[in-house]
């Protein structure tokens, strides 16, 4: 059982939320995109490679704006909500578009 009362239990939430939260974050807007640009007729590896370069500063981007902010909530909230809602948008986006084909 964690201690939460310990003062390392914010540092290691907010490590954890800015490595996994950042990555799902990331991997959702990279998908949502791609899910997205498709459709209008733009080829897949050259979406995926732009977006593959775009992620990459996204996720450091994310990741020090985890280790600088001061409310572990909405860091929380932004990366792994935001992340899971986009990842979920993403996969209907692409289950409509294959049924349209």
């Amino acid at each position: 059982m964690p201690n939460f009362s310990s003062p390392a239990w914010p540092i290691a939430s907010r490590i954890f939320a800015s490595l996994v939260g950042g990555y799902l974050f990331t991997w959702g807007l990279i998908a949502i995109t791609i899910a997205a640009l498709i459709p209008l007729g733009i080829e897949f590896h050259d979406v995926e490679m732009g977006m593959l370069m775009l992620g990459l500063l996204i996720y450091l981007s994310l990741f020090l704006w985890g280790m600088a902010t001061d409310k572990l909530i909405w860091l929380w909230l932004i990366l792994f909500g935001g992340g899971v809602t986009m990842t979920v948008l993403a996969s209907v986006l692409q289950q409509s578009f294959l049924q349209g084909i």
